[in-house]
């Protein structure tokens, strides 16, 4: 079964050494506290780094098929509310996610900035080349630049065009 499960070339997730010895220390330390989610093919949705981890620590895998009109819950038969390995767990996997980053450029090459946004994923400053230009070669040239820049209100994303001052033109 578990051989069966395929990681997903295309993950929106980079995982650095220290996110892969977070996972595999919580792994070793608590065990599973979380499922994986993989697709009909079985390819993997969400916890590409987990299953890695649970392969290299030979975690055995249960799976369990849902259409997603349930919500599968997994309980730890062994963790009492007041425990340390309970405790510990629950910070784990919290930290785990918060010490790995999305990688942007496979995020933007599928989705639109608003749309990320509304994903609630946190954009950085993007500075991004405007290839294509605004219609006309010379924008190289006049160094355009597309910032993004957010609301502080609602927190609406906006992209602006900047174009940098060219010194050898008259203004």
């Amino acid at each position: 079964m578990s051989d069966d499960i395929k990681f997903d070339p295309h993950n929106y997730r980079i995982h650095s050494e220290r996110n892969k010895s977070l996972i595999e220390k919580s792994l070793k330390e608590c065990g599973a506290g979380r499922s994986i989610l993989i697709d009909a093919d079985n390819e993997i949705i969400a916890g590409n780094g987990v299953y890695e981890a649970a392969k290299k620590a030979n975690i055995k895998i249960k799976q369990v098929e849902t259409d997603g009109s349930e919500l599968v819950v997994v309980k730890r038969t062994d963790l009492k509310s007041g425990d340390k390995k309970r405790k510990k767990l629950a910070v784990f996997d919290n930290s785990t996610s918060d010490s790995s980053d999305f990688d942007m450029d496979l995020l933007q090459q599928d989705f639109e900035i608003p749309e990320l946004n509304d994903f609630g994923v946190s954009l950085p400053d993007l500075n991004l080349d405007l290839e294509d230009g605004l219609g006309d070669d010379n924008n190289d040239e006049l160094g355009t630049e597309k910032h993004l820049l957010k609301c502080p209100v609602c927190g609406h994303i906006n992209e602006e065009s900047a174009f940098k001052y060219n010194e050898n033109e008259d203004t």
